[in-house]
């Protein structure tokens, strides 16, 4: 027999199979792909933070293969009442990259090399939107990532999945064969 969910919606799910019920939550909902990113984003929700860099900062802990502090950070934030508000948190080039200099050294495409690589603009994505949206700080934002970090942390299936895939390339470099494998 269907269920019928608070707005009158019927449900189509089978309650005698395997399955999820959908979320629903009244004061604020996250969801991420790993379950502690989201306890993170819960836990300063209920403390009356705003839940996103909590989240992917622990994400650069438990899932790192997926994103990472040494990226990028594209971000709108929509508040009833008030207009979007978008911060563009992408990679800068280095300060003396210049495409000139680079065409003089004969290259015609930047492709893999190392001039692909931006300065980070992660971080100050994330200092910039808790300084105009959030009563929190880095201090009290990341407080859960770093206890990962420092602690460990169970490694969800995808992450393991992802890390065995990769088992050469990580045990090539002894830093990422010590912390992954």
């Amino acid at each position: 027999m269907p269920g019928v969910i608070a707005s009158g919606t019927e449900v189509k799910r089978d309650f005698q199979r395997p399955g999820r019920s959908p979320v629903i939550a009244a004061n604020g909902m996250a969801a991420t792909s790993h379950p502690l990113a989201t306890l993170a984003a819960i836990d300063i929700l209920r403390h009356g933070g705003t839940a996103a860099v909590a989240a992917v900062a622990t994400l650069c802990v438990v899932e790192p293969a997926m994103t990472g502090i040494g990226g990028d950070c594209y971000t709108l934030v929509s508040k009833r009442g008030k207009p979007v508000w978008g911060y563009n948190g992408s990679g800068r080039s280095g300060s003396k990259a210049f495409d000139q200099a680079l065409r003089d050294k004969g290259m015609r495409e930047i492709g893999n090399s190392i001039h692909a690589v931006t300065v980070p603009g992660a971080v100050d994505a994330w200092e910039q939107i808790l300084k105009t949206h959030d009563r929190f700080g880095l201090d009290r934002v990341l407080r859960p990532a770093i206890q990962y970090a420092e602690g460990g942390f169970p490694v969800a299936q995808r992450a393991a999945w992802d890390w065995q895939r990769e088992v050469d390339k990580l045990g090539a470099d002894p830093g990422a064969a010590k912390h992954y494998l």
